[in-house]
């Protein structure tokens, strides 16, 4: 009996991961990296966030949480809109994931069907083309020259 895989672990790598990789093999070997990849958080996490995961950790009450994240952070969520930006997000609208990829992953999932095109500009985030191509989507890049082009 013959065992295919699936096309999508053909899926282009995302070659930032092999930058970091190399930088910290380097690292490990006693070179000083100045990292400027794949957005790693230069700054620890804040002392009370490490002190709540402490007070949870020592509380011995892990375990798996509602679906779309816990009803309390989703509704900080939503007040923090409301007050930064005055946008009014329901917390029914809110799902807590475990960062910009797995989010996108989700939506991409939730959007489209294999087969379907999608448009990305260029320059974009190259880890979303490939999440799309790997779930079958045929992905249309459009080129853009600079002009107002805002980043995050």
């Amino acid at each position: 009996m013959t065992i295919s895989l699936s096309r999508r672990g053909a899926a282009e790598p995302f070659h930032a991961m092999d930058v970091l990789a190399a930088a910290n093999r380097l690292a490990a070997a006693g070179h000083s990296i100045v990292s400027l990849a794949v957005g790693q958080p230069g700054d620890p996490a804040p002392q009370r966030v490490r002190d709540a995961a402490r007070r949870a950790l020592d509380s011995g009450v892990i375990g798996y949480t509602d679906a779309m994240g816990i009803a309390g952070l989703r509704a900080a969520i939503s007040r923090h809109y409301g007050e930064k930006y005055g946008i009014e997000v329901p917390e029914t609208r809110i799902a807590v994931t475990t960062g910009s990829s797995a989010g996108f992953n989700l939506a991409f999932l939730a959007m489209f069907d294999a087969g379907d095109r999608v448009a990305t500009v260029l320059p974009g985030y190259p880890a979303y083309r490939n999440i799309m191509k790997a779930l079958g989507l045929d992905v249309v890049e459009i080129a853009h020259d600079g002009a107002g082009f805002l980043t995050a």
